[in-house]
């Protein structure tokens, strides 16, 4: 068989790297990152009616949304190994359709084991959509802008609940919130349908260079190199540290934090959380792009923590905060979160090219342990801390004010953790552009 001319190829490959095809295969990605959000968002505008359909309260609440996490964290390996192997295409559609059955049978369930497992499915369908998404980055995009195609991807993610929040708190109240889920469900399957025509595993010239097979010796080694990396671990705690508000707090608890602060309606309040999306939506845009400007990836992790740290600590502590006010709040808690964004980049950096799936995996599968541990904590804390009036008919536990800084001090500890670390994660600057950084590294 005839050979391709090395340079030809690299040159025929750079054109697709450049053209519109690339966008399109990822944005299959983004879309499905877009959809997973709202999904795992959407038992915050619907709290008070599953702890009326499942008679349960804040702890039990809160074990039921995290088995969306008890499968998404342990995934996070595995997908990294079969993208790495077979290519995200056959993964991410397969994912989805996971997604879509898993809303299904939550709409369907009547017993808190069905909908349990629903949300199991949830977690372990969307596991691929954030990782999914940053490996047809690598493959399809010169290695300079996988920063920004990053942030792109948070950013098409969190519009998912800044637009669709506010919708599915207007579609449970008027339709509830088994209809809601099997709207969900259908979603799903015509996404899946969009991704079968139009996705894509590599560039065609690339198809032309054989993909190493990478044997159990080459994974063995790949999963070794990311375990006993001090600094990978570093920066997954830390990452995982400032997820946490977002897992806890905008997920789930906190639409119901706002509505007992402000005395207001499911919708409205939705529409404060969504803020903190939005604000992520922006800052994962501005953090990515100077990051590539200033040639650094550690300051806006550290520039993230403090903000952060400081804004959780007006929300939660200081009273009289205008309604208004904490519109603003919200956003610069999304916008500052975007520092940890740079892990993956980070990540990605410290290893390999040929392990990237598996760092981006399992810096993705401690991220998501926030969600399996902070959100039935928060509850067991509110639920603890329990100056707790009880609604008779309802069983809904209604909570005071103290209650809630009482549970959500926990973020603010975990927030001022993280900005201790990143005193320890050593800097990894932005890598000039290297179209080939994959074949490059494999070969030597």
């Amino acid at each position: 068989m005839a050979s391709t001319p090395l340079g030809l190829m690299d040159h025929e490959t750079s054109k697709e790297k450049s053209g519109f095809l690339p966008w399109m295969v990822w944005g299959c990605g983004g879309l499905f990152y877009f959809y997973q959000f709202i999904i795992r968002t959407s038992p915050s505008y619907m709290t008070d009616d599953l702890m009326q359909a499942f008679q349960i309260q804040g702890l039990t609440l809160g074990v039921l949304t995290s088995f969306y996490y008890y499968a998404y964290s342990p995934m996070q390996i595995p997908l990294g190994l079969m993208l790495d192997r077979f290519g995200p295409r056959r993964v991410l559609i397969a994912s989805c359709g996971l997604c879509a059955l898993g809303c299904i049978l939550f709409a369907s369930s009547y017993h808190l084991t069905i909908a349990c497992t629903g949300r199991f499915l949830m977690g372990m369908g969307s596991a691929c959509a954030w990782i999914g998404s940053i490996k047809l980055a690598t493959l399809w995009f010169p290695s300079d802008r996988v920063g920004m195609i990053i942030g792109l991807t948070m950013f098409l993610g969190t519009m998912g609940p800044f637009f669709g929040g506010p919708i599915v708190a207007n579609v449970v109240d008027h339709m509830g919130w088994r209809q809601t889920m099997y709207l969900l469900g259908g979603i799903g399957a015509l996404l899946i349908a969009f991704m079968w025509i139009l996705l894509s595993d590599r560039p065609q010239t690339a198809m032309a260079v054989p993909e190493n097979s990478q044997p159990v010796e080459s994974i063995a080694k790949g999963l070794q190199v990311v375990f006993l990396s001090p600094q990978v671990w570093i920066n997954a705690v830390y990452a995982m540290l400032m997820y946490v508000p977002l897992a806890a707090f905008a997920d789930l608890w906190g639409v119901t934090f706002i509505q007992d602060l402000y005395q207001i309606e499911t919708p409205l309040a939705a529409s404060v959380i969504s803020s903190v999306f939005f604000g992520v939506s922006v800052g994962a845009l501005v953090t990515t792009y100077l990051s590539d400007k200033v040639g650094s990836r550690r300051l806006p992790m550290t520039i993230g923590a403090i903000g952060s740290l400081i804004i959780y600590c007006i929300i939660i502590y200081i009273p009289g905060v205008p309604l208004t006010v904490m519109y603003g709040l919200t956003f610069l808690t999304g916008f500052f979160f975007t520092g940890q964004l740079m892990c993956f980049a980070s990540a990605v950096d410290m290893v390999p090219s040929s392990s990237s799936g598996v760092v981006v995996g399992f810096t993705n599968m401690v991220v998501m342990l926030s969600g399996v541990i902070f959100q039935p904590f928060v509850g067991w804390l509110l639920d603890l801390s329990h100056h707790i009036s009880e609604d008779a008919s309802s069983r809904v536990s209604l909570y005071a004010i103290h209650d809630w800084r009482f549970s959500l001090t926990s973020l603010v500890i975990c927030l001022a953790v993280a900005l201790f670390l990143t005193l320890f994660i050593k800097e990894t600057h932005p890598k000039k552009h290297v179209l080939h950084k994959h074949s490059e590294r494999e070969s030597r």
